[in-house]
């Protein structure tokens, strides 16, 4: 079947770009996932009402409304797709040390109340690892914050678990910081706990954690960063696109998030600034 393509990542389009065959991995209403025979490279070819972001292909509107349907690879026509990539907020737009500091508290608030029970990734992850990684992350300390992805990679159901969603989350959050001039020095950090996690998990989750490190994730995931972090940006975010990714992904993206930006916040000052690299 010939399936018009909206829109497509980077990463997505290079495999594409190779020519080499694809086999179908998993079907779901909303999108099916496709792997490279030639190597472990995958891929979610999702309905237009899902968003962009990593190893992702949007199809218009015209696709079947239940992917399920396909029982084979379909052959993409992306000519007119447009490409897609997360852009962090570069040091000249962020906001300061004290801003990002009260925007994280709200965050805080607000996740509180519209994050529902707990689920996903609280009911597989032990509190004393979600906490070790905390005080891990706030400290740089790159052993132990390897130790606990270690042990939570690839907890709970799914080809992305809950354990993987978390360190998405942090890791998103740990790069857009560095790349704002907000939380310098991250790069060890972050590649530890990719390196930690990525033999322990699924492909598609190990992808995507790889793609993380470097602050590429999907699109309501890049919204929430961009409102943290941008100086003009809208503030408080609107969560709902993010909570509806997956059964409890994007609820445990988020919990990633607020975990890196407790971390963060543990490293202010007296005067309540945050770390600053310019």
């Amino acid at each position: 079947m010939d399936v018009q393509v909206v829109s497509l990542d980077e990463e997505a389009s290079r495999l594409l770009d190779s020519g080499a065959p694809w086999t179908l991995v998993a079907r779901f209403e909303r999108a099916v996932v496709i792997g490279r025979t030639t190597d472990d490279a995958m891929l979610s070819v999702v309905r237009n009402d899902v968003a962009d972001g990593p190893y992702t292909v949007r199809l218009a509107r015209s696709a079947p409304p239940d992917l399920r349907a396909l029982d084979r690879p379909p052959r993409l026509e992306r000519s007119t797709a447009a490409r897609w990539r997360a852009e962090p907020v570069a040091a000249v737009e962020a906001v300061d040390g004290k801003e990002l500091g009260r925007r994280l508290r709200v965050l805080d608030t607000i996740a509180d109340r519209v994050a529902g029970p707990d689920r996903g990734y609280r009911a597989v992850i032990p509190a004393t690892d979600l906490d070790q990684l905390e005080i891990a992350v706030a400290r740089g300390d790159a052993g132990t914050a390897a130790a606990v992805a270690a042990r939570i990679a690839g907890l709970g159901p799914g080809l992305t678990p809950s354990g993987d969603d978390v360190l998405a989350g942090v890791l998103a959050f740990r790069s857009w910081a560095e790349v704002a001039g907000r939380w310098p020095g991250g790069a060890p950090l972050r590649a530890a706990i990719r390196e930690a996690a990525v033999p322990r998990t699924t492909r598609l989750a190990g992808q995507l954690l790889a793609a993380a490190e470097h602050g590429h994730v999907a699109a309501p995931l890049a919204g929430l960063l961009a409102s943290l972090l941008a100086r003009r940006a809208t503030f408080p975010p609107d969560l709902s696109r993010l909570l509806a990714i997956g059964a409890t992904s994007g609820a445990d993206l988020l919990g990633g998030v607020r975990l890196a930006g407790r971390a963060c916040r543990r490293c202010a000052t007296p005067a309540g600034d945050l770390p600053d690299g310019r």
